[in-house]
């Protein structure tokens, strides 16, 4: 979609039913028919912030729950934004103008269908872009590339975008000083990658390093890594033959671009996606939803439902809050997080601090090295040297980077170095004693904790286990913490002060307290995977072995990829933690 309506479903095909992955969008949506996603009771509960400071924190905690960078959807309300660009209803309704029509009457004609509408447009444009004198010097470039009837609108429409993309001055993004301030901030978000349904270049002002791609055919045609990339999923202005503006051109996507869709159904499983410039009800996010549903079944849509968030400007707000909607779909429930804000910066702010083991680039060259290498044994570029990661002098290099298989005994062998290459997981296999860490403790107090904590952002980590091993908690509970890093100190009160949202608890006391009273009839019950995690902390210890509690978690971690990689379970893992080793245990 070009400039984001309220009336054609973004078209990204997500349905993985027995049926096409893109058959789930033949229906063509209005507002009037949000009823048909059974979305009339939809609760809302506030979980959020007074303050940025709180936002931030909050905002960098549910991310720092996923193990992948989050993607960018970007929708036509960012380039109103920042460049003054119209939405799809004004643009069609100036051309409309321009080819001497009325858009009121286009509009009825095409029953409020605006591909529609562009389709009938198109062909009245035509007409008039190949005998009108304005239109001259636009025949004499382009007349090669007109090949049909649709071809006269989308030259201009490319024509009118480019000359209206630079970001510079005469634009608000730059001309106005709270929004060049976004602009600032939006260009240092820590990444995935973007997907965006919108013609202009907006994008690649702002992620100028991020290569783009156009539509299927480029993807099928390239070396696309999928990290730090941009996949304009609707067309391009530089390419006007890749717009996805019609009826025609709809009705193409979807028959024909069945491995983009089966791409961005991949992104959408593995990495938190923050919808910007859509409308909260924009009956193109809710037609996405329903396609997950689809896709991954009622059982799991939770799982995907808390790596989705839309972004939600109101001039109203006062401060940045996040609230977390429970929609109810033909096929399940979906807790998805609406952001709302009065600016940007701070939302790009919070994401600027996310700090990925290294730059999303230099993944991205990464994985193009490894698959170079796989794909072709002979190539004779050899910028990485691939050396066993035990070799003698392997602990005097600043990235390990390793393909294969490898025992853990390797890395810890490095000593300091192998240290700084382990991460939560690794800590969780060993306070679970699922894979024992031989390590010292007070090294990995002192050389692995920091990395660790610094690669988790906001996340919880167990650390009583390395504490009480290095006997740095006395019998009062205080933890000597001399000759330790400062983030060893706020772990631990973290961790102490663990903190579980008021309405999980009242759910609980409600409805879990007094029938569920053991961790392996939590795990066994028909609870929400994330509301399990949570009764996992808020069950009375007395009631329970620890041994039960450890092996409740050890199943999850063995069983459940997805839920084991959860803010949630890394949460219950912490209070396991302080539950065995941590002398104020009983202090909860």
């Amino acid at each position: 979609m070009p400039f984001g309506s309220s009336q054609r479903p973004v078209n990204l095909p997500l349905c993985a039913c027995k049926q096409s992955l893109l058959s789930c969008f033949d229906r063509y949506v209005r507002p009037d028919e949000i009823n048909l996603f059974h979305l009339r009771n939809i609760e809302i509960m506030n979980t959020a912030s007074n303050s940025g400071d709180a936002f931030t924190h909050e905002i960098l905690e549910i991310l720092a729950g996923h193990t992948a960078l989050p993607y960018l959807f970007v929708g036509s309300g960012m380039s109103r934004r920042y460049l003054d660009l119209p939405d799809w209803p004004g643009l069609l309704r100036l051309f409309a103008a321009e080819a001497g029509v009325d858009f009121g009457y286009l509009f009825s004609s095409a029953e409020g269908d605006l591909p529609i509408l562009a389709g009938k447009l198109a062909a009245l444009f035509h007409e008039v872009w190949w005998s009108d004198a304005k239109y001259a010097d636009s025949r004499v470039a382009n007349s090669g590339k007109v090949v049909d009837r649709q071809m006269a609108l989308k030259v201009e429409i490319a024509r009118y975008i480019t000359a209206k993309s630079e970001l510079g001055e005469g634009t608000p993004g730059v001309d106005r000083g709270h929004l060049r301030e976004e602009i600032e901030h939006f260009k240092r978000v820590v990444i995935g990658g973007v997907i965006t349904t919108n013609y202009d270049r907006l994008i690649g002002q702002i992620f100028p390093e991020f290569p783009a791609y156009v539509g299927q055919q480029e993807l099928l045609l390239s070396d696309a890594q999928f990290v730090a990339e941009t996949y304009k999923i609707h067309g391009a202005v530089e390419d006007p033959g890749s717009l996805v503006l019609t009826d025609h051109d709809y009705a193409q996507f979807e028959r024909r671009d069945k491995y983009l869709a089966a791409k961005l159904l991949t992104i959408f499983a593995e990495h938190p996606v923050l919808f910007l410039g859509y409308s909260i009800e924009d009956p193109n996010i809710l037609k996405i939803l329903e396609n997950i549903c689809c896709a991954v079944g009622s059982e799991r849509i939770s799982e995907l439902g808390d790596r989705m968030f839309y972004v939600e400007w109101d001039e109203n707000v006062d401060s940045p809050s996040i609230e977390t909607y429970v929609v109810k779909l033909e096929n399940g429930l979906i807790p998805l997080r609406r952001i709302r804000l009065n600016s940007f910066s701070p939302l790009f702010l919070a994401l600027g601090r996310l700090e990925p083991p290294m730059p999303a680039q230099v993944i991205r060259m990464l994985t193009k090295h490894v698959y170079d290498i796989v794909r072709d044994p002979n190539v004779t570029r050899q910028p990485v040297v691939a050396v066993p990661i035990n070799s003698p002098g392997a602990e005097n290099l600043k990235v390990i980077f390793g393909v294969g298989p490898y025992e853990y005994s390797d890395i810890e062998g490095l000593s300091a170095v192998g240290l700084r290459g382990i991460d939560r997981r690794r800590v969780v296999q060993d306070v679970l004693g699922d894979k024992p860490l031989s390590a010292d403790p007070n090294q990995l107090l002192s050389e692995a904790f920091p990395e660790v904590l610094k690669r988790a952002s906001f996340g919880y980590v167990p650390i009583f286990k390395y504490l009480a091993r290095a006997k740095r908690i006395n019998r009062s509970g205080k933890v000597d913490v001399k000759g330790l890093p400062v983030e060893i100190a706020n772990c631990i009160d973290k961790n102490r002060t663990m903190k579980i949202q008021e309405s999980a608890k009242r759910r609980f006391h409600r409805d879990v307290e007094d029938s569920l009273g053991t961790p392996a009839g939590i795990l066994r019950s028909d609870l929400s995977d994330g509301f399990k995690m949570e009764c996992l902390v808020l069950l009375d210890p007395s009631g329970f072995e620890l041994d039960d509690l450890r092996d409740a978690l050890l199943t999850v971690l063995r069983t459940d990829d997805s839920l084991s990689k959860s803010t949630g379970f890394y949460r219950a893992v912490c209070h396991y933690d302080r539950l065995t080793f941590d002398v104020e245990k009983s202090k909860s």
